[in-house]
């Protein structure tokens, strides 16, 4: 029961390694949990603290990129690629006042 309580919703994401350790050294202790119980528990909090930060990065990022749509915002690749079709331009009109000027 004590493990499921710590794998729970956002509580296991928001604890510390330490503390877990702590914790878990203390169940250990009072003879509550075995210590491969506890290396367990504690690689499951890791791993499921690791899922949830990066669901929150994740999120994180979409939630920035609708903002910046919603702004209408050039994104560097936009940018990039008419900096690219002005030069090319550019390339165009001095090639043609070139054969003009001859």
């Amino acid at each position: 029961m004590l493990k499921e309580l710590l794998l729970t919703g956002l509580g296991a994401f928001f604890i510390t390694k330490e503390k877990a350790e702590e914790i878990i050294k203390e169940l250990i202790k009072k003879g509550e949990i075995t210590k491969e119980e506890g290396n367990e528990l504690i690689n499951s909090l890791i791993e499921k603290a690791a899922e949830q930060s990066n669901k929150l990065k994740d999120r994180t990022q979409q939630e920035i990129k609708n903002i910046l749509d919603s702004m209408d915002i050039v994104e560097k690749s936009e940018l990039e690629a008419l900096r690219q079709e002005v030069e090319e331009l550019k390339k165009m009109i001095r090639e043609k006042q070139d054969k003009e000027d001859k």
